[in-house]
């Protein structure tokens, strides 16, 4: 087997991987959103403001921005809104072990490195509303375009 068809079945094998942690973290999801769904339902039958300010309005504008974290399908979309994603996470994990692989020094610093490069990537991620069309957001293109 060449290294080039190892790469290949890697690549494969972290898709697989990828998508069944997806899959996993959007069934939790509706599974705890379920029950909460019922309280917001309640909760709104005494509301009388605007449908814009109900829980359940609030509900599904928190499941649509955790829709763009999962990113099940590898929506462009989630990418233009300059959100990170689970592939994103993934790969920068990926890319702080691979590098303290290299090193030789897989130890409690490439943990720290790991934690360091995520919370990095957390904290430059700017939050928008899933109303807002930005159009500095919309020329942001996809981090993993080239991977893909």
């Amino acid at each position: 087997m060449t290294n080039k068809d190892k790469k290949d079945i890697w690549i494969k094998t972290r898709e697989l991987l990828l998508f069944q942690l997806k899959l996993f973290a959007d069934a939790a999801r509706d599974l705890l959103l379920s029950p909460v769904a019922i309280v917001c339902y309640i909760l709104d039958l005494s509301h009388d403001g605007p449908k814009k300010d109900s829980h359940f309005e609030k509900l599904m504008a928190f499941g649509r921005r955790t829709d763009h974290h999962i990113n099940l399908f590898k929506h462009s979309r989630s990418y233009k809104k300059g959100m990170m994603t689970v592939d994103d996470a993934a790969q920068v994990v990926e890319d702080t072990l691979v590098n303290e692989l290299k090193t030789g020094q897989l130890t409690e610093k490439g943990i720290n490195a790991v934690k360091e490069a995520l919370k990095n990537r957390f904290n430059s991620e700017t939050p928008k509303d899933d109303s807002e069309q930005s159009s500095s957001t919309d020329s942001k293109l996809n981090p993993n375009q080239d991977k893909q």
